[in-house]
Parts: C-alpha cells; structure tokens; sequence
C-alpha cells in the first residue's frame, strides 16, 4: 500500500525533524523550505509546489521564532519576522484553498500576553489573544491570514517545545540541563510560568489531525505549567545532578531587560483531550522518557 504524502514547511526544524523521525513508515514527505530552495515569502514557488500534490495534508511549521531578533523589527512590515510568519502562512494558507489540501498551521502561546493569571486550568481555546511583542503578533496576523483564506484547516497552539536531540538548536529543557551539568546555571524565575511541551507528543497530535481533519484551534501544549525554578528542580531530580539552583526575578530582571515578556502563560489542553482522548504528558513523565532516549 503506498505511503500518503505529506506536504511540510520547516520540516528540517526542531518538531518538523522528530514528525519525519516518529512517522517515516507512515508517510513520505515534501519539505517546502530553504534547505530545499523553497522561499514561503514567494507566492509563485509556494503556488507551484503544491499544485504538484493532489489534495493531502499541509503542516505549516516554517516560521521566524527567534523573539528577541523580532522584538528589534517592531513595526517593520517590511522586516524578515512580518514577511516570514504573515505573509509566508498567507501565501501557504492561499495555496491550499486553491489546490484542496488540509493546512495544520503551527502557531504559538505567544499570542496571550500573559499580565495576569488566567484562570485556574489556563489559557483555554476561546480566550481572546493579545500579543505583546512583534512575533506574537506576527503569528496571530499569521493564525487570521490562514481563516481569511477559506482554507480547510486547524490551528495547533505549541508553548516551549523540547525533545531529546536536535543539535542545531538548543530548547530551554536542555539549556537547563546542560547548565546544571556545570553547575553554571543563572538564577531560575520564580515568579513566571510556563508550559513546557514534549515534542514526541507534538508529534503524536499532528498525527492525529492528519487522520482526523478537525476545524478550529487546538493548544497542544504540556499537561504541567511550572516557574522555571522549579522546571530547573525536575531536570535536575531526573538526572540526579547535584547543583546550586538559585531563585531569580522575572520581575527584577524586566528592569534590565527593554523587550516585552510574558509572566502567566499557563495554558490549558484540556480540548486536545476532550475531543480526541489524547493525554499529552505532564513534566515529569516527559522528562522521565526525555532521559531514556538520551
């Protein structure tokens, strides 16, 4: 039985690369980026890529992420950040209304601004965004772009994706841990959260929608929201290091530091489960499979 083929942009990224790992045997893929000398900016490559492919599944990964080099393109409509996210997802999103294909669009916790504690499960779905710094909202002109196509499509949410290996790229999971390795670690926020999500079950859920097709936006994120001091106090548990982990200040440290940051991003996958039974793992257990595959 032949293998479905999937289209992905940023397929050689930190998730994109572990999709392709987990599901070689299930299908075969199209990367659509600069690797392959495919620019998303340009909407006659993009149009001509996937004219190529009956109707199938599109995941939409590629994206400029590095949010303190957006914060320096504030504004600039013009810049790499706007063209990438927004006009890139734009050129995709249109693609795959012309061409029948299901767009998985990948977006991000960002989108909250995170001021004040949500409530107690966290973001949910229907909460209403409001990014505070340029990637954020670059990706929530880049999730409306995607709706304004009339595509058919669904919106996964992801917040602080790590995994096992991915040299080119450093998560926050296994900064910490190499860091506590040498017992260099900086002081760890004591006073923000986060949502630390395990990329094999990113993976896992991208799966699912390939399969399922859903509508509408998903937050696939982790099932533990955390300080970073205290995501700092895990890795070292799990791996047995012994070292000195010292509270810091979010607070404090916005003094020193000009770019805008979220302090409550506690968000909530209690649809991704509802709807599909999919449970994505609490830190401790992603951490506890992280260790056994390094």
């Amino acid at each position: 039985m032949p293998k479905t083929t999937i289209i992905g942009s940023g397929l050689s990224g930190m998730v994109g690369s572990r999709f392709t790992e987990m599901f070689a045997s299930d299908f075969d893929f199209i990367n659509l980026d600069l690797t392959n000398h495919i620019d998303i900016t340009n909407p006659v490559q993009i149009d001509q890529a996937l004219s190529q492919q009956s109707s199938t599944s599109v995941i939409h990964l590629a994206a400029f992420t590095d949010v303190s080099k957006a914060y320096s393109e504030t504004g600039n409509k013009n810049g790499m950040v706007y063209k990438v996210n927004v006009l890139g997802t734009e050129n995709i999103a249109n693609a795959c209304k012309k061409y029948h294909h299901y767009l998985i669009h990948i977006s991000t916790d960002f989108v909250f601004d995170g001021k004040n504690p949500p409530p107690v499960g966290g973001y949910t779905e229907e909460d209403q965004p409001h990014p505070i710094e340029w990637y954020g909202q670059t990706k929530l002109w880049a999730e409306q772009k995607v709706i304004d196509s009339g595509c058919q499509h669904v919106t996964c949410r992801l917040a602080f994706p790590f995994r096992a290996k991915f040299p080119a790229k450093e998560d926050l999971v296994r900064k910490i841990l190499a860091k506590l390795k040498t017992n260099t670690l900086h002081p760890m926020f004591a006073d923000q959260i986060i949502t630390p999500t395990f990329i094999d079950d990113i993976c896992q859920a991208l799966k699912i929608f390939i399969e399922k097709k859903p509508s509408g936006i998903y937050h696939v994120v982790g099932s533990t929201s955390l300080t970073p001091y205290d995501l700092a106090l895990k890795i070292a548990a799990v791996f047995d290091i012994k070292a000195d982990i010292k509270l810091g200040s979010f607070k404090d440290f916005l003094k020193t530091d000009p770019r805008l940051r979220q302090q409550f991003l506690k968000i909530s996958n209690a649809k991704l489960k509802h709807d599909f039974g999919f449970s994505m793992k609490t830190i401790d257990e992603a951490l506890q499979v992280l260790k056994s595959q390094l």
